[in-house]
């Protein structure tokens, strides 16, 4: 033990050891001497040297996916030359060992290893990584034998390209909505829709650019919705699901807005009647040919 520390050994460890000690040195000091506040503080260290401590220099570490973290777990006091050590991860309410017995366990088995005498090092961290781990140490040979550290590690994950849904045809004053969904991304990504390559505000009111639309932008659900559609409002609309990890884009599809009038009208009766018509022709002819090749069998 180290000079300092074994007076506060000589008697039972407590509250009170430290200061019995200053108050019968106090005596000796020459009359009106002030006692200097680091002895004080020096005195207690003395009697706590033998206490296990440890520190980190990153609690809180955040890496994209794929990429290699380290862990940081730090002995600062220890009269113990060889403590055990131990890491243990912590997610949804259970608790794993990653190191244990000088050896890493688990998922982590072959991808991590221990760093320096306590830092844990991972490589190729994926999303099932991220959790609450806790470096524990046990040094026997101290007073205050145990200490832990807990760290929360982040895997941030880049969004895939996300499913866009946009109508094709949409009449002049009729409600719109367009979709963007992306299921991979950690942190949730947020979305932006683009139209013909110009960004979208959240609401059209908000930019004069968009006087001529009515739409609102969600931009957590990646939902776009014309109140009522404009002329103005066809073109090429895609989306762009972002995080911190990344972004991706889905591609473009058009929407056309079209005049709902009586001549188009029409011509999409025509249309509807004689789509109707030819495949009335050709449920017949199937039907003479059915019947036609029956006949001939008999």
């Amino acid at each position: 033990m180290r000079a300092g520390s074994a007076s506060c050994a000589a008697r039972p460890p407590g509250p009170s050891a430290p200061l019995d000690m200053a108050l019968r040195l106090l005596p000796r000091l020459r009359l009106g001497a002030r006692l200097p506040d680091f002895f004080l503080l020096l005195l207690f260290r003395g009697c706590l040297i033998g206490a296990v401590n440890l520190k980190s220099s990153n609690r809180n570490p955040v890496v994209q996916e794929f990429e290699s973290v380290e862990l940081s777990c730090i002995i600062t006091d220890s009269q113990t030359n060889d403590p055990r050590i131990e890491w243990k991860k912590i997610q949804d309410d259970q608790t794993t060992y990653v190191f244990f017995d000088n050896k890493i366990q688990g998922d982590l088995a072959g991808r991590a290893e221990l760093l320096g005498k306590t830092s844990l090092k991972i490589w190729n961290v994926t999303r099932t990584d991220s959790a609450l781990y806790r470096c524990e140490v046990v040094a026997r040979n101290d007073r205050k034998e145990i200490d832990e550290i807990a760290i929360e590690l982040i895997v941030q994950v880049k969004p895939v390209t996300p499913i866009c849904r946009v109508p094709k045809a949409v009449p002049v004053g009729k409600a719109a909505t367009l979709q963007c969904q992306e299921s991979e991304g950690y942190p949730r990504p947020y979305y932006n829709w683009y139209r013909n390559d110009v960004p979208l505000p959240t609401d059209s009111r908000a930019n004069p650019r968009f006087r001529n639309s009515s739409f609102l932008l969600n931009s957590e659900t990646g939902t776009l919705v014309f109140n009522a559609v404009h002329k103005e409002d066809s073109g090429q609309y895609y989306c762009i699901a972002s995080n911190d990890a990344g972004s991706a884009k889905c591609e473009e599809q058009e929407m056309e807005v079209y005049a709902a009038t009586s001549s188009t009208i029409n011509k999409m009766e025509k249309v509807t009647r004689a789509q109707g018509s030819l495949m009335e022709l050709t449920i017949s002819g199937q039907m003479r040919r059915v019947t036609s090749d029956t006949s001939h069998r008999l």
